[in-house]
C-alpha cells in the first residue's frame, strides 16, 4: 500500500515531537545502512518510533526495521539522530523526503546524510568515506513535483551550493583526527532495488560519477529547499557493476566497517561538538 504524508500528518508528528522535547537540537544525522552503531553511546532524551508517528512507516529494507528519530546527548553536545530511512524503491510515493520536512519543522537547522554506496571509481577502495560534492538524480522522479510546497525555495528552488562546504571541511577535519582518509565526490542515486547495469555504469562515469547508491538525493534536494544546511556522507560498501578489480563481497566491507566503529563513534562525536549550533530557548522552527 502506498503511503503519502499529508500535511496533518506531519504538523501531527512534528507537534508530537516539540512537545517531548525542550529543546531541539540543530544538527540532525540520518543513520544509513552501517552508520546505526555511532548513536549506541549516547544518552537517549527522547525516542519517536515512525510505527508511532502519523504517516510513517517501519521499512521492509533488512537492518531498517528498527527506524526511530532519536534525541540524544553525549559529552555536552545534542544531536538528532534518525536511525533509518524510508525508501523509494519499496513501492511508497518519493516518501523518503518527509523526513527533512519533518526535522525542519521541529527546528532542526542542518543535517548529514549518511549511506553506504557502490564506489564508480576504480582508484577508490571498498570502506572508504565520501563527503558528497554534488548529485545527479536518476530516480525517475523529483520531491517536488505535483505538489504545493511551502518550502523556502518555492516550487522552482535553486540547488546550486546544496552541499554545505563548512560541513564537509568539518567532516574532512575530524575523519582526519580519528585516521579516516575522506575523499569528495559526486553521487548518482538510482531507482532501485535492483543494482545497476554495467552499461549504466559506463554512462555514470561519464557523466562524471562517482559512486551510486539508492537514497540521499530526494532527501538532499527537500532539505535544501526547506532551508537546511545539508552534508552528505557515503561509504563505499562494494564496487558497481564491472568496476571491482577482484571479488569483493558486501559482507566483508560491512566486517571491515564494524572493526572501524569505535573510531568512527569518536569521529561523529567530534563532528557534532564542532559542528553544532548554539542552543537558543527561544529559537523558532522552520516553518
Amino acid at each position: 500500500m502506498k503511503v503519502f504524508l499529508v500535511e496533518a500528518n506531519l504538523q501531527t508528528a512534528a507537534t508530537r515531537i516539540r512537545g517531548a522535547v525542550s529543546i531541539m537540537p540543530s544538527l540532525a544525522i540520518v543513520l544509513g545502512y552501517g552508520f546505526q552503531t555511532i548513536a549506541d553511546d549516547w544518552t537517549v532524551e527522547a525516542r519517536f518510533s515512525f510505527a508511532d508517528l502519523p504517516g510513517f512507516f517501519a521499512p521492509a529494507t533488512p537492518g531498517h526495521e528498527q527506524s526511530a528519530i532519536l534525541v540524544a546527548a553525549a559529552e555536552g553536545c545534542r544531536t538528532v539522530f534518525v536511525s533509518g530511512r524510508m525508501r523509494f524503491y519499496e513501492g511508497h510515493s518519493m516518501a523518503t523526503v518527509t523526513i527533512p520536512i519533518l526535522l525542519a519543522r521541529c527546528g532542526v537547522q542542518a543535517v548529514v546524510l549518511t549511506n553506504a554506496a557502490g564506489g564508480i571509481r576504480q582508484d577508490w577502495q571498498g570502506g572508504d568515506l565520501v563527503c558528497l560534492s554534488g548529485h545527479i538524480n536518476f530516480m525517475g522522479d523529483n520531491p517536488w513535483r505535483g505538489q504545493n510546497w511551502t518550502g523556502n525555495g518555492g516550487q522552482f528552488g535553486d540547488l546550486c551550493g546544496r552541499h554545505s562546504e563548512r560541513l564537509n571541511r568539518c567532516l574532512e577535519r575530524n575523519g582526519r583526527k580519528h585516521g579516516f582518509a575522506l575523499r569528495r565526490g559526486v553521487y548518482v542515486g538510482v531507482f532501485g532495488p535492483s543494482f545497476e547495469t554495467p552499461a549504466e555504469i559506463r554512462m555514470f562515469e561519464r557523466w562524471r560519477g562517482d559512486l551510486v547508491g539508492m537514497s540521499a538525493v530526494s532527501e538532499s534536494i527537500v532539505a535544501r529547499q526547506y532551508g537546511l544546511e545539508v552534508a552528505g556522507l557515503s561509504y563505499i560498501a562494494n564496487f558497481a557493476a564491472s568496476r571491482a578489480k577482484s571479488e569483493m563481497k558486501h559482507k566483508q566491507v560491512l566486517e571491515e566497517l564494524r572493526r572501524s566503529e569505535k573510531r568512527l563513534a569518536k569521529f561523529f562525536l567530534d563532528f557534532c561538538l564542532e559542528a553544532g549550533f548554539p542552543e537558543e530557548s527561544g529559537r523558532s522552527p522552520v516553518n
